[in-house]
């Protein structure tokens, strides 16, 4: 055999097709550059139709004084055996404070808070002054039922958003929650920041029109306690419009064109941190030590608790020897593999797509189905801890179901009826109470009215509809059921609720029933 060389220089892919063969052990040191490695890296996933004029192709000349580079990684391999490090896991359990399961509404508020809409409600009343000079005059439930209708048309998808209004197709869960006009004036209206307030400093952001909302999802998701296991990759928002900085384009994905978030989520499915990203800023795309997909990998796991041995999982774009003994000196464990991880549960298959002008418009109404998608795991999670039997767990369709009635009839008085007969054109095809639903039972689970069938659905309407003590009026109908304490039979029906309750000088299940 030739004498070996002292102090042998390996590229990354060298080292790593050197593990794959059988050797065991390597000591490195760090004293060079290997440009091309991270140019590659670096310029990996960018549009290069869609740079804009003031992003060269290379780094400038003022960014290129101070750049990190990657180092050229210099090993001195050794025979000794591989001594697998401790990894055992020393962070919090996930179901500790688990005590009892919350409503689809309080699960949802967990990301989506109050504080938010509340935020997003005064934000577009303002730019509506602004551009319109006229007030929407909109509040925090008029946007949550925003929210309820977008999606209950997740669950019933057709073709054009107005013809869950047009009298052939009309879908009375959507159209009775709001007038067709209004929905269209509130969604071309929706703003997330006072745009006569930013500085130019946050203007230079170009989510600065979604900042503030993608940074308070962002914190509600890391207040999350995290899964041992976590999963790095990216994510394609689909958009193919032309008045966008930040599109992308990814070869071989099911959506190749459309916006690119990195994301860290659990081994459930559930987002616990995520970053949109936006390729050059400012015209600098500035080199690092780690390279873009590693310095990706560094900020989502820089909100997990260090010395705890978390394990971080992604596929061969992100995997570099530096990023592993990066994550190891903050005791998290790395495994990189040439599979794309694909994880079960995480399929936004109730998803309707509302159109828009405005291409940031695009990203928030994704951010609202990951946030009911995270939703519903943590109520999988709460669920698992308090062994609950499988066939008593929601499944997602009727937990979105439930959260879209919840947000559309919380705080809500119930709809004032049109004196008059209606219409036979005003009944939708598989509306409650139209011909074809003969011998149905009417869901009750979204919402929708039940219409004058004799048979009605055993779901009761979710818990935050029932106690909110706003528009629960008793009025007389046909004879059924009490749908409380189940023995006896009564002409008193909810306005709201749409069931039948005792009300009478012996019984008060109408009463019971809202306040319990």
């Amino acid at each position: 055999m030739p004498p070996a060389r002292r102090d042998p220089r390996y590229s990354v892919q060298d080292v790593i097709s050197i593990v794959q063969n059988g050797e065991s052990h390597v000591d490195l040191d760090f004293d060079d550059t290997d440009a091309s490695d991270e140019e590659s890296d670096s310029d990996a996933c960018v549009d290069k139709e869609n740079i804009e004029p003031d992003c060269p192709a290379n780094v400038d000349i003022e960014a290129q004084s101070n750049r990190h580079t990657m180092p050229r990684d210099r090993y001195r391999w050794q025979k000794k055996y591989f001594i697998s490090p401790n990894t055992d896991f020393s962070g919090p359990a996930l179901t500790d404070d688990v005590t009892s399961l919350h409503t689809p509404l309080q699960y949802f508020q967990k990301f989506v808070s109050e504080d938010m809409v509340e935020a997003l409600a005064t934000n577009t009343n303002e730019y509506s002054t602004q551009n319109h000079r006229r007030s929407v005059n909109t509040n925090s439930k008029e946007i949550q039922t925003v929210f309820g209708m977008y999606l209950r048309m997740g669950l019933v998808q057709m073709h054009r958003t107005r013809m869950y209004w047009e009298t052939d197709t009309r879908h009375p869960a959507v159209a009775d929650a709001m007038p067709r006009n209004r929905f269209q004036s509130l969604l071309t209206s929706l703003h997330f920041v006072n745009n006569l307030t930013v500085s130019e400093t946050e203007k230079r952001d170009k989510l600065w029109k979604l900042r503030p909302w993608l940074d308070s999802l962002r914190e509600n998701c890391l207040q999350v306690v995290p899964e041992e296991h976590n999963s790095v990759d990216e994510m394609m928002i689909p958009f193919k419009g032309k008045f966008s900085s930040i599109k992308q384009y990814m070869r071989g994905k099911p959506h190749p064109w459309g916006f690119k978030v990195w994301v860290r989520a659990g081994i459930s499915g559930m987002m616990l941190d995520f970053d949109v990203y936006q390729g050059c800023i400012n015209g600098v795309r500035v080199k690092s030590e780690l390279g873009l997909s590693g310095d990706v990998v560094m900020k989502l796991a820089s909100t997990l608790p260090k010395g705890q041995n978390y394990k971080i999982y992604a596929d061969n774009y992100f995997t570099s020897v530096p990023l592993v003994a990066k994550l190891l000196e903050q005791g998290i464990h790395y495994v990189g593999t040439a599979r794309q991880v694909r994880l079960p549960n995480f399929t936004a298959k109730y998803k309707y797509a509302l159109k828009s002008r405005w291409w940031y418009m695009y990203i928030f109404w994704h951010t609202i189905t990951l946030a009911v998608v995270n939703t519903w795991l943590l109520y999988k999670r709460h669920c698992q801890a308090l062994k609950m039997p499988k066939k008593e767990t929601l499944k997602m369709r009727m937990f979105q179901a439930q959260l879209a009635s919840s947000l559309i009839l919380v705080g809500a008085a119930p709809k004032t009826q049109k004196r008059g007969r209606p219409s036979a054109g005003n009944r939708s095809p598989g509306a409650a109470g139209s011909p074809l639903d003969a011998g149905k039972k009417p869901s009750l689970g979204d919402g929708s009215p039940s219409g004058p069938s004799s048979k009605k659905t055993c779901a009761h309407p979710p818990l935050d509809v029932r106690r909110d003590l706003i528009g629960h009026f008793p009025h007389k109908t046909t004879r059924g059921r009490c749908r409380h304490c189940s023995k006896g039979y009564t002409n008193t029906q909810c306005s709201k609720c749409d069931v039948h309750l005792c009300f009478s000088e012996d019984k008060n299940c109408f009463g019971d029933y809202h306040c319990n």
